[in-house]
């Protein structure tokens, strides 16, 4: 087992644990991650819409669905292993409406205009080409289609996390963008009514995609 499929695991059993996330967040990030689990609990009020998680990590955001709710969600992941993770939350949840697609996020083999909302929990904090990304969640947004994630962004980033995000790209992991790059992003690759909020470092944020 990899370094990175360890730390990846430990994520996903921090992250299904809101209280544990919590401590974690404070205690290595210096962050708060409330913003997270509520942009997740606005999915329970989700009716006859189509939902792109991407990327879905472990399926964190499955904890808000419940079964037989009118919703098409379709789970994204660029590892299989993580995709079976995935099934396998779903199937306890009994929730029978998860599809899932192994792809990365730049490269979606989706239809556009497939989706009526776009959930990117930990997207953008991740990749080098943040615009390519944005542009492909744009496409498979219908217009009008509401995006909504969470990130890491540099401003305020406390030291200890400035330092592990740049211990992370000697390993070739990418560094977290600006606000303002991630506003620019959105604005340029088709979204309006761009709202960003920041939490020391960890923003929730959302817009739609233009008509």
């Amino acid at each position: 087992m990899t370094a990175a499929r360890r730390c990846d695991g430990v994520n996903d059993f921090c992250v299904q644990r809101p209280r544990l996330m919590a401590a974690v967040g404070r205690a290595v990030w210096g962050i708060e991650v409330e913003p997270l689990y509520s942009s997740i609990a606005q999915l329970r009020a989700a009716e006859a819409v189509t939902i792109l998680d991407v990327p879905c990590g472990g399926g964190v955001a499955l904890r808000a669905l419940s079964p037989g709710q009118d919703v098409r969600y379709i789970a994204v992941g660029i590892s299989p292993k993580m995709i079976g993770r995935v099934k396998r939350r779903a199937r306890r949840l009994a929730l029978e409406q998860v599809e899932f697609v192994t792809a990365h996020m730049t490269r979606l083999p989706l239809r556009s205009r497939v989706a009526d909302i776009v959930l990117c929990y930990g997207g953008p904090h991740m990749l080098e080409d943040t615009r390519g990304a944005l542009g492909e969640l744009a496409r498979c947004l219908r217009p009008g289609g509401l995006l909504t994630g969470t990130t890491f962004l540099l401003d305020d980033l406390s030291w200890r996390a400035r330092r592990l995000f740049e211990l992370g790209v000697r390993r070739g992991h990418a560094l977290p963008p600006w606000r303002e790059e991630l506003f620019a992003c959105l604005v340029e690759t088709g979204f309006c009514e761009a709202t960003i909020a920041s939490h020391r470092g960890f923003a929730a944020f959302s817009a739609r995609r233009t008509r």
